[in-house]
């Protein structure tokens, strides 16, 4: 859409002639509106590629998080049970590196690290490089 510049109405962008105070446009009008669309499009493109790009890196991110906050509990747990001959401590260590992982799953679930860019689906199966639900590439 653009707007007439005598009577401020909006008008389609194909049209020659403003229907309301039946302003004619010059080429050189219709030539910078095309140019400026154009830019704006672009500019649109841009911020969503970058969109993309930072739900991918957010992606990545909660997942290391996750694998690691799991991980790590169980290992220290592993060595200080060990250490100290007693098999509780590990256990201990064992469910708060659960609940650890489980509380980083929530936050990225809320963060919207998990979902499609383009759709904005959950991403809960099939995950891969393809969203599930629409088919575009995720990165």
């Amino acid at each position: 859409m653009r707007i007439c510049p005598k009577c401020r109405e909006s008008i389609g962008d194909n049209l020659k002639e403003c229907p309301f105070c039946k302003y004619h446009f010059t080429e050189e009008e219709n030539e910078k509106f095309k140019a400026e669309k154009e830019e704006l499009e672009k500019g649109e493109a841009r911020e969503f590629e970058i969109h993309v790009a930072k739900r991918a890196k957010m992606r990545v991110l909660f997942v290391i998080l996750m694998i690691s906050s799991v991980i790590v509990p169980f290992v220290l747990g592993g060595m200080l049970a060990s250490f100290m001959h007693n098999f509780d401590v590990f256990k201990y260590m064992a469910v708060a590196g659960i609940v650890l992982g489980i509380a980083v799953l929530i936050t990225a679930i809320l963060n919207g690290a998990f979902r499609c860019p383009y759709c904005e689906t959950v991403l809960y199966r099939n995950y891969g490089r393809y969203c599930s639900h629409c088919g575009k590439k995720l990165y």
